[in-house]
C-alpha cells in the first residue's frame, strides 16, 4: 500500500480511483485518450483519408491538436522517440507510406515501454502534477481493453489492502507489467429465455436447454433459478473476465438489433454471462451511461404538451445515448448534437459550438460540487454559501475563495484533487 503521509500520492490514488469509478460524475471522469491510442486513430485517419471518408484538412487537425505536447509525455521516454514524434507526422500522412510506417513502428515502440517511463517519471523530486500522472496511467490501461471494475479493485488492493508500505513507482510498474500481458481467450456462455429462428433455423453451435445447464454444472456455476431455453458459447479476446462479457455483450447487441428488423418474435437473454473459469456469473443488465437533462425535472416539463419542434426531434436523438449499444448511442447522440447546434451550410460549427459549451459547464460542475462538500466541511465557506440562492451563485463563491488563495478544508482527497484542478 502507498503512504498515508504521501500527499502527492494519495491524490493520484484518488484520481485513479475517481477515473475508474462507475458512479463518478462526468466532471471528474476521464475525458483523454492516451497517447497510444491517439497515435493509432491517426493511422486509423490516414486511411480514411485515402477511402475518402476524411478529407486531409482533418487529419492535419488531428495531427497537430492531437501531438502538440506528445514529445513531453514522459511515457515516450528519454531517448530519439520525442523527437521522432516531432518530425515523423507530417502533413499529407499516406497510408501505408513510409511516414506511415515510421509512425506505427513508433507507437508500438511507445507501447512497449509507456507505463515504464510513467514509474520513472515518479521518482524524482519534481514530479508531474497527479492530475496528468493519474489520467495518462488510466487512460492507457482503458484504452488496452481492461474493464473499469477490474482496475478498480486491481488498484484498490494494491494502494490500500496490500501488505507493506510501496511507492507509487513500483506500483506502476506492476500496472506496466500487466499492460504487457497479451489478451487471452475467454469462453462465455449466453442464455436466451426466447430467441427467434433464422430461415435455416437456430446457429450451427446452439445449445439447447439441457446443453446449457451441463456446460454450467460442469463449469462449477450454480444453475439454481436459471430459467434457460437454450443458449450460445461465445470465445473473445479480451484483458479480463468483465471485459469479456462487455465484448459479448456487443455482440448480443448487434444479433438483438438484426432479429428486431428480420422477425416479429421475441429476442430475450438472460441478464448474466458465465465466463468460463470463473466462480461467479457476470451481470449484463442494460447499461446506463448517466445521461440525463435534469433541466426537464427542474422546468416541470416532462409531460408538457406542445407542438412539436427541433429540440424534442433531440430529445428523441438523444434518448438512444442512455441505453442503447455504442453504435446507435453514437449515431443518436451526435444527430442530437447537430440538430441543436449546427447551420445550414455551416461545417464543423455544431462540433465548436459542443466544446465551447463543456468548456463553461467543466468548471461550473466542479465548482457546485465543490460548494457543498465546503458548506459540510468549512465553517467559513458555509457563511458565504448560506444565502447563495443558485448553484451558479455557489461556484461563484467558490471560484472567488479560489482566485484569493483562501484556505479551503476538504476532508477527502478526491476533492482536494478537484480543488487543485480548479
Amino acid at each position: 500500500m502507498i503512504s498515508d503521509v504521501n500527499e502527492w500520492e494519495q491524490l493520484v490514488a484518488a484520481r485513479l480511483l475517481e477515473i475508474f469509478d462507475a458512479k463518478t460524475p462526468w466532471h471528474r471522469s476521464l475525458w483523454n485518450p492516451g497517447l497510444v491510442l491517439t497515435l493509432s486513430e491517426i493511422l486509423e485517419a490516414s486511411e480514411a483519408v485515402r477511402m475518402s471518408v476524411l478529407s486531409e484538412e482533418a487529419l492535419n487537425f488531428a495531427i497537430e491538436t492531437s501531438l502538440r505536447h506528445a514529445p513531453l509525455d514522459p511515457g515516450v521516454g528519454d531517448s530519439q522517440r520525442p523527437k521522432a514524434l516531432q518530425t515523423t507526422p507530417r502533413p499529407k500522412l499516406r497510408f501505408e507510406g513510409l511516414d506511415f510506417l515510421a509512425l506505427r513502428h513508433l507507437s508500438e515502440d511507445i507501447e512497449a515501454a509507456y507505463l515504464s517511463g510513467w514509474a520513472t517519471a515518479c521518482l524524482p523530486l519534481e514530479k508531474p502534477k497527479p492530475e496528468r500522472v493519474a489520467r495518462a496511467i488510466a487512460s492507457h490501461l482503458l484504452d488496452l481493453g481492461f474493464n473499469a471494475d477490474y482496475l478498480h479493485r486491481w488498484w484498490t488492493y494494491r494502494l490500500f489492502h496490500q501488505q507493506g508500505e510501496r511507492p507509487l513507482a513500483e506500483l506502476v510498474l506492476e500496472a506496466h507489467a500487466l499492460a504487457l500481458k497479451p489478451p487471452r481467450s475467454y469462453d462465455v456462455l449466453v442464455a436466451f429465455e426466447s430467441m427467434p429462428k433464422s430461415k435455416s433455423g437456430f446457429p450451427t453451435d446452439w445449445l439447447d436447454a439441457s446443453s446449457v445447464s451441463k456446460w454450467l454444472r460442469r463449469s462449477g456455476f450454480d444453475i439454481t433459478g436459471v430459467r434457460q431455453r437454450g443458449g450460445l458459447i461465445f470465445s473473445v479476446e479480451a484483458r479480463d473476465g468483465q471485459a469479456a462479457a462487455d465484448t459479448v455483450v456487443e455482440i448480443i447487441d448487434n444479433l438483438a438489433a438484426r432479429a428486431s428488423i428480420a422477425t416479429s418474435d421475441a429476442f430475450q437473454y438472460v441478464p448474466r454471462a458465465w465466463v468460463a473459469g470463473e466462480k461467479v456469473p457476470r451481470e449484463i443488465r442494460q447499461r446506463r451511461r448517466g445521461v440525463h437533462v435534469r433541466a426537464l425535472y427542474r422546468e416541470d416539463a416532462i409531460y408538457r404538451k406542445c407542438s412539436p419542434s427541433t429540440v424534442d426531434a433531440a430529445f428523441e436523438l438523444l434518448a438512444p445515448l442512455e441505453t442503447s449499444s455504442p453504435a446507435a448511442a453514437i449515431a443518436g447522440g451526435w444527430a442530437a448534437i447537430e440538430a441543436l447546434l449546427s447551420e445550414p451550410n455551416d461545417r464543423g460549427a455544431a462540433a465548436d459550438r459542443l466544446a465551447g459549451l463543456v468548456a463553461c459547464s467543466f468548471p461550473r460542475a466542479e465548482l457546485t460540487l465543490l460548494s457543498y462538500v465546503l458548506e459540510t466541511n468549512d465553517a467559513a465557506m458555509a457563511a458565504k454559501l448560506k444565502n447563495a440562492a443558485k448553484n451558479r451563485d455557489r461556484a461563484a463563491i467558490v471560484a472567488e475563495a479560489i482566485h484569493g488563495s483562501q484556505p479551503l478544508t476538504l476532508p477527502r482527497w478526491p476533492d482536494k484533487a478537484a480543488l487543485l484542478r480548479m
